[in-house]
């Protein structure tokens, strides 16, 4: 039995940074498994190559929710498959949170988690575009750039935007304040900045860092009160191998719970009805998860030369913008999911922002996740309230790890939900509704003019909207004993035994979590190193 002194399981965000941190002690073993492949494909590189993974089985995990909504139906959530792990398919937004949501994670009870402790670590990632500042960093690991393209339609937005009150801001993680600007991206010289590619593929060089590609975790070991190993599945058999000092379980929200509840810790109900043996009660596994689900408004443009869509829409359109790519790594190719993210505050009680737009010159298919462009011209506007309180859960089907998790999701919203659901709503059609970008818009195409009343805008939400793929708190760290994780991460009632990847997070740190993840994971080396 192969044995290493930590055991790394999941190669996404969290575990590619993880990994690396901790291979930097020349004296730890450290191993890495992920079920999904090596990120050869150049698919995971071009920036808008996103439009060929997201539903993609080959590249990513595709998981289908259970019912929700007005006509009961489902939708698909899907996560990276291979090394980088979601990092190498998502949107590229570099959103850091806010000092109030890190510092609300330490008052909760987590000390350590504080943004004293969080900005340092950012500011050594970082290697920004707009230079160092006292909130950002230059000549770290991790790229980020901003791409001003000046594009009519963005800058119209931006500046309706500012007319109702949003302050056009060049970095959008230097304040907690109402703003918009173009978006922060992990894109350098035209190329998707993955965790795999920045922080993994360097540490290979070192000795002491082992990685496994398409093998398949389906328990943690654990004798007595201490996890000891992982049962790694390879075709068809399955082996052992030994953590002589932690297992540290960075799978994401999705799949965590569910490789706790394969081992044995979770709800015991949930695990007899599984068949599982129950080896730790512990009734949170899988339960108080959060997504954001994003509300959509698309305009239709007066002019048919404005915007994407006609550039992009047509094979031809597409052909030209692809050799520009390959000739210049510029263009709508290079660029992240959308162009421009603001925050805002719903209603002007608000003590701080509470909901994220973002907007893009180019319109979609109605159905959610429909990535094909229309040919006439439009642009977009989404929106999801920061910190929704609705919560779901995750929970295994059978003992049978090939299975996917039952999803229930949040989108029951509770009356404070739906209330900032419909404030955040009626503020991006005042974007749309002021000048100059008004000027640019022939009408409203989804939902339409006739949406207007409460039930209806809501209906247009949970039937045209979609999940923002921010999903996190369903293995959350806390004081209190019901908590499946301490603040240092440790699975309570296991030894040897942590999580660090969304699933720990007990609030929402304001919008798109893999820059967290980043922070998160470096934090979590030092506290498994000793030398936080």
């Amino acid at each position: 039995m192969a044995s290493y002194d930590y055991v790394v399981v999941g190669g996404g965000t969290s575990g590619c940074v993880l990994a690396s941190e901790l291979s930097k002690d020349p004296a730890a073993r450290v191993l890495l498994l992920e079920a999904g492949k090596r990120d050869r494909n150049p698919v995971f590189h071009i920036p808008k190559g996103f439009a060929f993974t997201i539903e993609n089985p080959k590249h990513s995990w595709v998981y289908e929710t259970e019912p929700f909504g007005p006509l009961g139906q489902t939708e698909l959530w899907s996560r990276g498959r291979v090394l980088g792990g979601s990092s190498a398919i998502n949107g590229m937004v570099y959103n850091r949170g806010t000092k109030p949501d890190w510092d609300s994670i330490a008052a909760a009870g987590n000390p350590g988690w504080g943004w004293d402790e969080i900005l340092p670590i950012y500011r050594d990632l970082e290697d920004h575009q707009l230079g160092a500042s006292d909130v950002r960093g230059a000549g770290g690991p991790l790229h980020i750039s901003v791409q001003e393209n000046g594009d009519p339609v963005n800058e119209a937005m931006l500046e309706a935007a500012g007319n109702i009150g949003l302050k056009r801001v060049d970095d959008l993680n230097a304040t907690d304040d109402e703003r918009v600007g173009y978006v922060p991206a992990n894109i350098k010289n035209g190329l998707r900045q993955s965790a795999s590619k920045v922080f993994l593929k360097p540490a290979e060089r070192r000795a002491n860092l082992t990685v496994r590609t398409d093998v398949l975790v389906t328990r943690v070991v654990i004798e007595g009160d201490r996890a000891v190993a992982v049962e790694v599945a390879t075709g068809s058999s399955v082996e052992r191998v030994a953590a002589g000092k932690e297992i540290i379980l960075c799978l994401g929200t999705l799949e965590t719970p569910k490789l706790l509840e394969l081992s044995g810790i979770g709800n015991a109900e949930v695990l007899r009805g599984a068949g599982i043996d129950v080896v730790l009660d512990r009734p949170m596994v899988g339960e108080d998860m959060i997504e954001h689900r994003y509300f959509p408004l698309q305009l239709r443009l007066n002019n048919p030369k404005l915007g994407y869509n006609a550039r992009l829409s047509s094979k031809a359109g597409q052909a030209l913008s692809g050799l520009k790519y390959l000739a210049t790594r510029k263009g709508p190719v290079a660029s992240p999911a959308y162009d421009l993210v603001g925050f805002l505050k719903t209603t002007p009680d608000q003590p701080r922002v509470d909901a994220q737009i973002l907007l893009t010159p180019f319109t979609q298919g109605i159905k959610p996740l429909d990535l094909t462009l229309e040919q006439r011209p439009g642009a977009s506007i989404i929106g999801n309230p920061l910190r929704p309180t609705s919560t779901g859960r995750i929970h295994i089907v059978s003992k049978d790890p090939r299975d996917n998790p039952r999803i229930t999701t949040n989108y029951a919203f509770n009356d404070a939900d739906r209330t900032t659901y419909l404030a955040m709503f009626r503020r991006m059609r005042d974007i749309a509704a002021a000048h100059p970008l008004v000027d640019l818009v022939k009408g409203e195409t989804q939902p339409g003019w006739a949406v207007q009343d409460d039930d209806s805008i809501m209906s247009h939400g949970l039937l045209n909207g979609g999940t923002s793929f921010h999903a996190y708190g369903a293995c959350k760290m806390g004081p209190e004993e019901s908590a499946v994780i301490d603040a240092r991460l440790r699975v309570r009632g296991v030894d040897g035994l942590r999580v660090m990847d969304a699933s720990a997070l007990p609030v929402m740190v304001a919008g798109n979590l893999n820059a967290p993840l980043m922070a998160m994971s470096v934090r979590a080396a030092a506290l498994i190193l000793g030398t936080a």
